[in-house]
């Protein structure tokens, strides 16, 4: 009886030819994506460019939101805002949170021509904010300030720059010392005001603000506004070393 030699079934040998392809280009992507990262970082926004148009090419999401904010400021390539947002829209439909955060605001800023879109800006913004990330639930609590493309609602907004600012978004950080100060959507609260302006450090105009709000408070009211506020800063501090490990 002759002895047969094993043949695998065609099927199984082009899938696994295809895993290896695509592993393959998973690795350049990400070397392409690395290797343009750190020539950003050494200001070499040319050869950065370079590296990431090559990731962006293959299909590399993080590489195209880099590319497309290097078009929209000019950096190694010619500032072009219509090459921006195609970058953007291909890097949003993969679920790249800084692509949809970045589309978002060309809608909003009606930039390479787009007619301004406030309700396509919060579609996006949520998309990026359902993901976590802090500068879209950010970008998405000032929409709900000024009821641009949603009703405007206040506690919406609170809960949206709260969770932000848990993240340590500067930006959120200080738009609830001014929600707290200001009384909007809620009895105006000078300690939370200035805890908040506080943990926002030098951040927009929060140094003058803070300034403005203690002239109204008495050293008990800062004393325990400061008391609160290094309590955040401590437990925030804590939960990024137990992140880090």
């Amino acid at each position: 009886m002759k002895s047969r030699t094993f043949k695998p079934p065609v099927i199984l040998s082009t899938l696994t030819l295809l895993t290896m392809v695509g592993a393959a280009l998973h690795f350049a992507r990400a070397e392409d994506n690395e290797d343009a990262a750190s020539k950003y970082a050494d200001n070499d926004y040319e050869s950065a460019a370079g590296a990431y148009q090559a990731a962006a090419d293959n299909g590399d999401a993080d590489a195209q939101t880099s590319l497309g904010l290097m078009y929209l400021k000019g950096e190694g390539v010619e500032e072009n805002e219509h090459t921006a947002l195609s970058l953007f829209e291909k890097s949003a439909a993969q679920g790249d949170v800084r692509g949809e955060v970045n589309l978002a605001r060309m809608y909003a800023k009606g930039k390479a021509g787009l007619v301004p879109d406030y309700r396509i800006a919060v579609s996006w913004f949520d998309k990026a904010a359902t993901q976590g990330y802090a500068d879209a639930k950010y970008s998405l609590g000032v929409l709900y300030v000024t009821g641009n493309g949603v009703p405007l609602n206040y506690r919406k907004a609170m809960e949206l720059f709260a969770s932000a600012a848990d993240q340590n978004n500067a930006s959120a950080q200080y738009q609830l010392g001014l929600m707290n100060f200001k009384g909007k959507g809620m009895p105006v609260n000078l300690i939370e005001a200035y805890k908040w302006l506080t943990i926002a450090g030098d951040f927009d105009d929060a140094p003058i603000y803070r300034q403005y709000v203690a002239l109204k408070m008495n050293k008990e009211q800062i004393d325990q506004a400061v008391a609160l506020a290094d309590d955040w800063k401590q437990e925030a501090e804590q939960n990024q070393e137990k992140t880090d490990k």
